[in-house]
């Protein structure tokens, strides 16, 4: 960190280089550690933590991981409170953080399973990166423009339930 008060141009980006690969060794090591905990379910809480951790650093690398695992249920059986989407399922809330570039993923996602999570954590992830009436023109053009009636019906599905959510 110190060589980025340097007065050389030269020392300044050698030292930006070296913070940007430890991030990127750091997120990898993140996605390697959620991936051998989401074998086991024991761990709940830290496959909920890195994800949540994966969310924060805006980690795009790891979108195709965290679209995967959409229906991850971190659930917390000894609350006596109903959880939120994003807090049951805590790929939707790193998904959320990660913004715009979660989008697609999600949507091919959502194309192509008929599963109800799966339709209501996407959705969740669409309403939240770009707010309702966004999320639903969105969907609504990407429905209009399928041509394979299941994807298109699966879509339409997920309009709806933008419209649903909480």
């Amino acid at each position: 960190m110190i060589q980025l008060d340097s007065e050389s141009p030269e020392i300044r980006a050698q030292a930006i280089s070296e913070i940007l690969k430890r991030r990127d060794a750091d997120i990898d090591a993140l996605m390697q550690l959620l991936e051998r905990k989401l074998t086991g379910d024991d761990r709940q809480g830290t496959v909920k933590d890195v994800m949540l951790l994966l969310g924060r650093l805006r980690a795009v690398r790891a979108v195709p991981l965290l679209v995967r695992n959409l229906t991850y249920e971190a659930f917390y059986k000894n609350t006596k409170r109903p959880q939120t989407t994003e807090d049951l399922y805590p790929a939707v809330n790193a998904l959320i953080d990660i913004g715009s570039p979660s989008l697609n993923p999600v949507l091919q996602r959502l194309k192509s399973d008929d599963d109800s999570i799966v339709t209501r954590t996407g959705a969740t992830v669409i309403r939240s990166v770009l707010g309702e009436p966004l999320a639903s023109a969105l969907v609504k053009a990407e429905a209009s423009a399928e041509r394979v009636p299941d994807r298109k019906r699966r879509l339409e599905a997920v309009a709806h339930a933008i419209h649903e959510l909480p």
